[in-house]
């Protein structure tokens, strides 16, 4: 995918929390329609990374652009081009499946009936339309959730955890859909702490102690740490 006119391109982005540095020094230059697994150990920074991309936090330090505008003033405009979906369930609990979906196409999408049509059909939502979230099993309140998240089909998808806790037919479902989205333009990263799902990337960025090193297909970095699989690569890398 050529990154002429990149989606992300970003340099030395850091961030900080009163002094003490969460991320440094991250780089990233990225195309439509590119499909990255953001890995490594709890605190490497691959959150805070992703809410300094969704525009949700100010880098102390670094330059760029996501989506054409400046990473450092991000705008009202570039947040409706942007789907972020959160480790934590984002949708209001009081409220129907429905009344979730409305209330999202309405503050991204104008209240496009037709997207929210499209994502009841796309994630099979129709029989749970008129259940609160409250009572959603978490396999459901998390397809709601990722449902959305893309519901005015974004250029850039952030996705942080999306199938923890699920089980293996929907996490199955999920990766297709990512899948789909890819192929329709949308660039998408996946934080992730399941390697082997990880493993589904056409490229990983490993974060380590605030610092992010690629990005690389996970076959190369496996290669590079002289291990048979990213999982054994992320544990070896870790002991260094």
């Amino acid at each position: 995918m050529s990154t002429a006119d990149p989606v992300i391109d970003v340099t030395g982005l850091s961030r900080s929390f009163g002094g003490r540095p969460a991320v440094r020094g991250i780089s990233m230059r990225l195309g439509r329609g590119e499909v990255v697994g953001l890995v490594g150990a709890n605190g490497g920074g691959k959150t805070t990374t992703l809410r300094m991309l969704a525009g949700l936090l100010h880098p102390t330090e670094g330059r760029g652009t996501v989506l054409g505008a400046d990473v450092t003033r991000p705008s009202q405009a570039n947040h409706k081009q942007i789907g972020y979906m959160t480790q934590s369930l984002a949708l209001y609990p009081e409220l129907t499946v429905a009344e979730n979906l409305a209330f999202r196409a309405r503050v991204l999408c104008g209240g496009d009936q037709a997207a929210q049509v499209a994502v009841v059909d796309n994630f099979a939502l129709a029989s749970v339309l008129s259940a609160r979230v409250s009572e959603l099993s978490g396999g459901w309140a998390r397809r709601v959730q990722f449902a959305a998240s893309v519901i005015h089909r974004p250029a850039l998808l952030l996705l942080d955890e999306p199938t923890a806790g699920l089980d293996a037919r929907t996490r199955q479902d999920m990766w297709g859909w990512i899948a789909g989205l890819a192929a329709g333009g949308s660039t998408i990263l996946v934080s992730t702490h399941d390697l082997h799902e990880a493993e589904r990337c056409p490229l990983i960025v490993h974060f380590r102690d605030g610092e992010a090193e690629g990005p690389f297909t996970p076959e190369t970095f496996a290669q590079r740490s002289g291990a048979a699989t990213l999982e054994a690569a992320i544990i070896a890398e870790a002991g260094r």
